[in-house]
């Protein structure tokens, strides 16, 4: 510990070993641009260049004459009195000016945003929720959308785009490109602030729809997992399973698809969303994934979507209930839709987490993803097509990938469409305790979302996976 006192913050008075200086005058010192930001509107009156007289404002600041009951004298019209205020108020006053501009332009933004959401929510109704009626109009809206902020942005130079908090883009990015980051920055303001202020169940389903799918928006709306609670006798053999994931954190179960429901839900997936990417119904996935395409599925389902879909999306709502019920221990909350990934052949997933610790500060923070479930919906899948889940289940980061990794087949035989857990206590190499799952129609890989570091790897043909990030209640 330092003998001698460290320096004060001029605005909040506490002590740091370094701190920012003021620009101008080179006398004060904060902790931070958040205080320095809010001593500036007292500072400004005496802030002044090194070497400058101070102006009489500054001059009366410094050193206060008693108070009088009669009115204080006209000021003299001295021109030296008069330059230096002049100079110093012009200065804040042009600060001031630009930030009103930058809170004016944006909130013009924010208005035309609101027209175009309107509009995109008229389609949406009109069209009475088949994706296929409304998403060509909302691909035209969106199109249009995009064109009227990339002028707004022309208009504006790189300096006055930053002052209006504008995230810039890479110098050789295509300006193009800026104007649907903006888009969806603006647009997943206005669907936030329509949430809040309350709107129907369908109402706020095709807002979740339209900032999701269309604007990369990532707004997550939960329910209690009751609300999507199995018939009691709807899965058989579940327990050893939750049992499973309580103590080692991962498990996978067969038998929740058969493959005459699994080949009707991997042709609509193929007709109706990956044939229709081009339209909006699908959009290239970031993060993690390489060439894999991606879109979320609301759930109660939107009109058109077949029962044996609409199958598969409740058995997977209502597994984080029988967690629930059956003592898991933590607080579980679901999400209102699923994601829906496609594997084009060659596709693949880099090593992640499906938990964003790091942002949140470290692993045990008290909210994020929680329990992770992905239902594998590809009929027919054979090991020499590839595209193996691989799991790491010694909770740490693995090294460099082994070239082959020598594994043993992580899930068990089918028992005539009976859910059970798969037995995860089979052969595994000892290095890296990897476990391979293969994508098979009806099997799914249950595991807890900070804790398995996974990947997916490349397959020979295209396959589909339904997942459910469930979050962590408390």
């Amino acid at each position: 510990m330092s003998a001698y006192p460290l320096p004060r913050c001029d605005k909040c008075d506490k002590e740091f070993e370094k701190l920012l200086q003021c620009g101008r005058c080179k006398n004060a010192f904060y902790c931070s641009p958040k205080c320095q930001t809010d001593a500036w509107k007292n500072h400004k009156n005496v802030c002044r260049r090194p070497g400058k007289e101070p102006s009489e404002a500054v001059l009366e600041l410094l050193n206060p004459k008693p108070e009088k009951t009669d009115p204080p004298p006209a000021p003299k019209k001295s021109v030296v009195q008069k330059e230096q205020p002049v100079r110093v108020e012009a200065e804040d006053l042009e600060v001031e000016e630009e930030a009103e501009l930058s809170k004016q332009f944006r909130q013009e933004l924010l208005r035309e945003t609101q027209v175009v959401n309107a509009q995109m929510m008229t389609a949406m109704q009109e069209a009475r929720g088949d994706p296929g009626q409304f998403l060509p109009r909302v691909q035209e809206l969106k199109a249009a959308y995009e064109q009227m902020l990339l002028d707004h942005l022309n208009t504006r130079s790189r300096t006055q785009r930053a002052k209006d908090g504008i995230a810039d883009c890479e110098e050789k990015e295509d300006p193009h490109l800026a104007a649907v980051h903006l888009g969806h920055d603006l647009m997943k303001e206005v669907v936030m602030a329509m949430l809040q202020r309350g709107m129907s169940s369908g109402s706020a389903m095709d807002q979740l729809d339209l900032a999701n799918n269309h604007f990369n928006a990532c707004i997550v709306q939960n329910t209690p997992p009751a609300k999507y609670a199995l018939e009691d006798d709807a899965l058989e053999g579940f327990e050893p399973a939750i049992t499973r994931v309580k103590e080692k954190g991962f498990v996978t179960l067969e038998g929740l698809l058969d493959d005459e429901i699994a080949s009707v839900i991997y042709n609509e997936c193929r007709d109706n969303f990956w044939e229709r990417r081009k339209l909006g119904a699908m959009h290239e996935a970031k993060g993690a994934a390489d060439g894999s395409f991606e879109c979320w599925l609301p759930y109660p389902p939107r009109k058109g979507t077949s029962p044996e879909l609409e199958h598969a999306l409740r058995i997977l709502f209502g597994l984080p209930h029988e967690f629930a019920k059956n003592g898991y221990p933590r607080q579980l909350k679901v999400p209102t839709m699923a994601h829906l990934s496609c594997f084009p052949r060659g596709s693949l997933e880099r090593l992640h987490l499906d938990f964003d610790g790091d942002k949140a500060g470290s692993s045990s923070s008290s909210s994020g993803r929680e329990l992770t479930f992905v239902l594998f919906l590809t009929p027919g899948w054979e090991r020499e097509d590839g595209g193996a889940f691989r799991a790491y289940l010694n909770g740490d980061r693995p090294g460099p990938r082994p070239g082959q990794a020598t594994v043993g087949y992580a899930a068990g035989s089918s028992r005539d469409g009976e859910a059970y857990a798969a037995d995860d206590d089979g052969p595994a190499s000892d290095e890296h305790c990897i476990k391979e799952i293969w994508p098979e129609a009806g099997q799914c890989v249950i595991f807890r979302s900070r804790e398995l570091w996974h990947e997916v790897l490349p397959a020979k043909k295209d396959h589909f996976a339904l997942t459910l990030f469930v979050q962590r209640a408390e």
